[in-house]
């Protein structure tokens, strides 16, 4: 076996060894033991074979980059198992098959952003998937998370077909599902430009939808607020890691920039992502619905680095450039991100921006922590979501996309005021003391605060480690 198969093997046996540890007994704890071991093991594994020799197969590709992303993925993946055990042990549910169910999502993410050709891509994507309907619709007594679960259900198999749809009508022009055949020049060509081009609308309306970006974007409030919190934070940050991935792999590797009109279609999603998303977020109070629109719009400004690949109006950039922009930029936003909701799961009950109000005085270390967080997502100086917003627009400027730019920072100021907004909350004079008497932070949520903090933070300052670590990976 092909050693770059192992971490997943690893995560896979977890999985199993739950599945058996359910036959004979049921503890939250043996479970927790042995989703945490095997993700260990595999994140350990997965550093070591950073820098191992590069290896194509037919299904798969490993190489630098998609190290460093399983790696990402892993680690974004263990900071949140960090917390599950605690977060469980307040709901009135079994706990042992969530332990199963978040193994075989992160199973999935490992697989996609590895995948070099569709049959792989699929049977990850649909592993995902499939482990989200359970994890969204995990708490039988909350009818709003039933109802999130039936939707995610519905728009997952209607997204999936469109994907399959796209894929078909390639195979049909190239004989072959693999990505790195796809669009090649052939000199008999069986199927009209047109035919091409609606199929890659099919598989981008599919994988935009995953992605929640604007127009398929309507489902994700509801799933957010209806999703268990952790199932939340699973699908904004590994659901979206692992299908932006292969987006990013399909455009680049397939060569789909070609078409004038592809690149239109990304700028107009792009465009009207950051704006919708944003102007959104300004007219919600609910935390989570607002966290939703600010996925659409950060993943809005993610397609811009899919317009800089092979621009025309390059100057002093390169490929190896876009890449450095597209990885910063996602370790900058995901980890941020994962603090966000890290912070939600110690305040449970706090479902409002108004009921933040005056956490500051009663949690301060919670409250500051949220704070530099939010001073993160709207991109403010000195932290981590500056740096990362900076790449973006110096790749943006360096290839002349000045619409999308204009757009970029527009957007952006529209953000900052409901970021803004939750951080004037925290710092506003309590009304009830009594509200926040249920928080009760322990070594483990004090730990995981302060290495997020010096992440986002201590990153943001001092971004040269993290950046030519990125370099590297990129050349």
């Amino acid at each position: 076996m092909n050693v770059h198969f192992y971490p997943s093997f690893i995560v896979m046996i977890g999985a199993l060894f739950i599945l058996i540890q359910l036959c004979f007994v049921r503890s939250q704890f043996l479970a927790y033991l042995i989703s945490g071991i095997s993700l260990l093991l595999a994140l350990l594994l997965q550093l070591f074979l950073q820098n191992h020799v590069s290896n194509i197969e037919t299904l798969f590709t490993f190489n630098a980059q998609t190290s460093f992303i399983s790696l990402l993925l892993l680690m974004i993946v263990g900071l949140i198992w960090a917390q599950l055990y605690n977060w469980l042990k307040i709901l009135n549910e079994q706990k042992e098959e969530y332990y199963l169910l978040f193994l075989l999502s992160t199973l999935g993410g490992l697989i996609m952003v590895s995948s070099n050709h569709f049959a792989s891509f699929f049977m990850g994507l649909e592993l995902m998937s499939l482990s989200f309907v359970g994890l969204i619709a995990y708490c039988g007594h909350d009818k709003k998370a039933q109802e999130a679960g039936i939707k995610y259900l519905i728009l997952s198999a209607v997204a999936s077909a469109f994907i399959l749809m796209g894929a078909a009508i390639l195979y049909l022009q190239f004989g072959s599902l693999s990505f790195t055949v796809l669009l090649q020049t052939t000199q008999t060509p069986l199927l009209p430009e047109w035919a091409i081009l609606c199929a890659i609308i099919f598989i981008f309306t599919g994988l935009f939808f995953k992605l929640s970006l604007v127009p398929c974007h309507l489902w994700v409030a509801d799933l957010f607020e209806g999703a268990p919190l952790v199932t939340s934070a699973m699908l904004a940050t590994l659901s979206k890691l692992s299908v932006f991935i292969v987006l990013w792999r399909l455009v680049t590797v397939g060569n789909w920039q070609q078409y004038q009109f592809i690149i239109d279609v990304l700028s107009i999603v792009a465009i009207a992502s950051m704006f919708i998303g944003n102007f959104l977020g300004l007219l919600q109070k609910n935390l989570l619905r607002l966290i939703a629109y600010s996925s659409i719009a950060h993943f809005g400004y993610l397609l811009i680095v899919l317009l800089l690949i092979n621009n025309q109006s390059m100057t002093f950039t390169s490929q190896s450039f876009n890449e450095q922009t597209m990885l910063f930029y996602l370790v900058a936003y995901l980890f941020t991100l994962v603090g966000v909701f890290s912070i939600f799961i110690q305040i449970p009950k706090i479902k409002t921006v108004d009921e933040l109000s005056g956490l500051l005085w009663q949690k301060p270390f919670i409250a500051i922590t949220l704070m530099l967080l939010m001073l993160s997502l709207a991109g403010i100086p000195l932290t981590l979501g500056f740096m990362a917003k900076f790449y973006l627009v110096m790749a943006a400027v360096s290839q002349q996309l000045w619409l999308v730019l204009a757009t970029l920072v527009i957007s952006s100021i529209v953000g900052m005021f409901y970021y803004l907004r939750v951080i004037m909350a925290l710092i506003k004079t309590p009304t009830d003391k009594s509200k926040f008497e249920h928080i009760n932070v322990d070594g483990n949520s004090l730990s995981l605060n302060i290495l997020i903090i010096f992440l986002v933070i201590g990153f943001g300052i001092f971004p040269s480690s993290l950046s030519q670590f990125i370099l590297k990976i990129a050349s």
